[in-house]
């Protein structure tokens, strides 16, 4: 099967990143380490989160993070960066900071849907119907979680997908995330589900989100391109993980999936070099653990 010859690696570090490490990261920092994944080449970053801090500590500084990036790309049309949300007051919130592009999120999990939004699917999409019908305004993304399984034991099927997909499409929404959250797909499993998936939804409209628990989020992200899926994300560091389910490791690393890319001549935009050193930079500074391959290799290459 062809590759293609470009792909959109999304940085998802600042929020699903950053959302379960304990020690809160000071906002000027933050910014920084953005403001250097954009200029290292990231057309498209997802920033931060509008939830109460209460349950998501690490996010309470979203209002500065969100006004200060937008000041920042307002002159990099090429640029877009976007925000996660759960409900309305979110919706409200991104609208007075003038962010415009926002990411739903919905489980194909039930037991995952109540752990993450205290909600069953059933209330979650109806939610989402009054949220939608109000957001005509803004750019919204529908990102499904656990659309490639459940750690949970409850069967996720593409029909159980479809049927979230068809309720954000009565909207005018055909942007849409897949994500492995649990990290438990296979890369057949993924080649068969994107196959069941890709015809209804289309591959120009979908990002896919692998996390890397069983070690198979690379291999997993390689299927996704080679099934024509353009739009992948990753965080740097390989940092993340939901804090909902047991045992679930951090995402992709955005410099592994970028190395991947670059020995396969697909071409993202972005640079090797710069990326892996801030991810260096970052880990060291913040004392997070160095996970991704690219990363271990450079901290080896500098010890010899």
């Amino acid at each position: 099967m062809a590759l293609p010859k470009q792909i959109v690696i999304q940085e998802v570090c600042p929020r699903d990143g950053w959302q379960n490490f304990k020690t809160f990261i000071p906002t000027e920092q933050k910014l920084a380490y953005i403001k250097k994944m954009i200029d290292n080449g990231a057309k498209h970053v997802e920033i931060t989160s509008y939830v109460h801090p209460k349950w998501v500590p690490q996010m309470a500084d979203a209002d500065e993070i969100t006004l200060g990036i937008l000041d920042y790309i307002k002159d990099r049309p090429d640029v877009q960066v976007d925000a996660l949300t759960l409900n309305s007051k979110g919706v409200d919130r991104a609208r007075g900071l003038g962010m415009k592009n926002l990411v739903f999120v919905i489980s194909a999990s039930e037991e995952h849907n109540l752990r993450n939004s205290n909600k069953s699917t059933a209330d979650a999409l109806a939610d989402f119907e009054k949220m939608a019908a109000g957001c005509e305004d803004l750019n919204i993304t529908l990102a499904i979680a656990c659309t490639f399984g459940s750690s949970f034991g409850d069967i996720i099927t593409a029909d159980n997908v479809l049927r979230i997909y068809e309720t954000a499409a009565k909207y005018g929404i055909r942007k849409v995330g897949l994500a492995d959250s649990a990290g438990v797909s296979t890369p057949a499993h993924t080649r068969e589900m994107l196959r069941l998936l890709i015809p209804q939804i289309g591959a120009e409209n979908i990002c896919v989100h692998f996390h890397d628990t069983r070690g198979m989020g690379l291999a997993n992200a390689f299927v996704a391109m080679e099934e024509g899926i353009t739009h992948l994300e990753s965080s740097l560091g390989a940092m993340g993980g939901c804090p909902y389910i047991p045992g679930a490791k951090g995402n992709i690393a955005t410099e592994d999936l970028l190395w991947m890319a670059q020995e396969m001549g697909i071409e993202t935009g972005m640079d090797l070099a710069s990326t892996v050193a801030l991810s260096r930079e970052m880990t060291e500074t913040i004392g997070a653990p160095v996970i991704s391959s690219q990363a271990s290799i450079a901290d080896k290459n500098c010890e010899n």
